[in-house]
């Protein structure tokens, strides 16, 4: 089975902080001779202001799909689609013209294999006529209480519709054990050449000098605790602490005010290895519930990637991961206790690099392709 196109759904636009989709994206995109990047679609159902910043969103996204604009980077095979569409969801009639809508803009399904990152109803409806069918699992989206009982019946649907369904967390895998005992743990991955070695950034240099060491957090802060960074930030005002993103007002923003803390903003694609390479140690501050026990951080294998140690609560993906390299804590001051032990680096001097590679993208490829060869997909 050849099939000509790779059709993708990911749940954020191109240009959006480059996550795992946007590595499976890039990479497979290679082997196929034309590849279709969707804008996202959606899962829920929004008031009428944020539906007007949705469509502020189209707008500026239609203006960024030429690859002179992105930050990301782009194949020559890519193709980005950007269309209107009738953002309400799990209404039978808006979902039918929503359907004709995504067909009229999309590569006809029957030839092409069909990755998504979420379903909604009327992509299910193009997703299971795809050629080949995979679903990439990323977030646990049934313990979600931001999602409608239909979203969450429309997602098992796509798990039991899809060919091959992939899931970063153990967690989400054992959600859909009963209907797919087959789901592929693919656990996140690392660009190790992206990341190491580089030269750090002179701005947190500076700042740096009058500190006993650098601490460092990237990402949103959507599922920080707050309150234990802050705890931290407070306990150890002797250290740099470089925070790396963009963040919320009632989040990390809050920090502001702490004469220790560094922010940078949002750092592009070809610019956050120059940051990661700038701290001493990396920090995962996430809270522990049921929204993050599906979670495998993909900075994890990133900060190991610039031989940065690390320190996080204790997810489910990452607690059998301690090492002299790794330290999972809890509460302030099992938080500081283990950063200033990290700063110590009583380590191997290359163990935290050596584990990242052990755990590239191109491994998490080499995975895929065989699955893909066991059902003659790529032949």
């Amino acid at each position: 089975m050849k099939l000509r196109n790779f059709v993708a759904f990911p749940t954020v636009h191109w240009s959006h902080n480059w996550e795992r989709q946007h590595e499976l994206i890039f990479r497979f995109s290679e082997w196929f001779e034309r590849a279709y990047v969707h804008q996202p679609y959606g899962l829920i159902n929004y008031g009428f202001k944020e539906l007007l910043v949705k469509f502020q969103e189209y707008s500026a996204n239609k203006r960024k799909s030429a690859p002179s604009v992105l930050t990301n980077p782009v194949r020559k095979n890519f193709e980005f689609v950007n269309h209107l569409y009738i953002p309400f969801h799990y209404n039978p009639v808006f979902d039918r013209l929503n359907y004709k809508i995504l067909s009229k803009n999309a590569a006809p399904a029957e030839e092409s294999l069909v990755y998504a990152g979420y379903c909604n109803a009327f992509m299910l409806n193009y997703f299971q006529k795809g050629g080949f069918r995979w679903l990439d699992l990323f977030a646990r989206r049934q313990v979600s209480d931001q999602l409608s009982s239909k979203a969450k019946e429309v997602e098992r649907k796509a798990v039991e519709t899809a060919d091959l369904v992939t899931a970063d967390s153990r967690t989400t895998v054992e959600d859909y054990f009963n209907i797919r005992p087959d789901i592929l743990y693919l656990p996140q991955g690392v660009d190790v050449g992206r990341f190491y070695p580089t030269e750090g950034l002179e701005e947190i240099a500076k700042r740096a000098e009058n500190f006993k060491g650098v601490i460092g957090y990237m990402g949103t802060d959507l599922v920080v605790d707050i309150p234990l960074m802050e705890g931290i930030v407070e306990r150890c005002s002797d250290l740099l602490f470089v925070l790396i993103g963009d963040f919320k007002q009632n989040g990390l923003i809050s920090l502001k005010k702490y004469s220790n803390v560094l922010f940078t903003g949002r750092l592009g694609y070809f610019e956050l290895n120059k940051a990661l390479n700038s701290i001493d140690v990396g920090l995962i501050p996430y809270l522990v519930n049921d929204r993050t026990s599906g979670v495998f951080p993909t900075k994890y294998y990133e900060y190991l990637a610039c031989n940065k140690p690390v320190v996080t609560t204790p997810l489910p993906d990452l607690i059998d991961k301690v090492s002299g390299h790794m330290a999972v804590a809890e509460g302030v001051k099992g938080f500081v206790e283990a950063i200033y032990v990290m700063l110590e680096k009583n380590f191997e001097p290359h163990a935290p690099l050596l584990e990242a590679m052990e755990n590239t993208w191109a491994k998490r490829m080499d995975v895929l392709a065989a699955e893909l060869a066991k059902r003659n997909v790529l032949a």
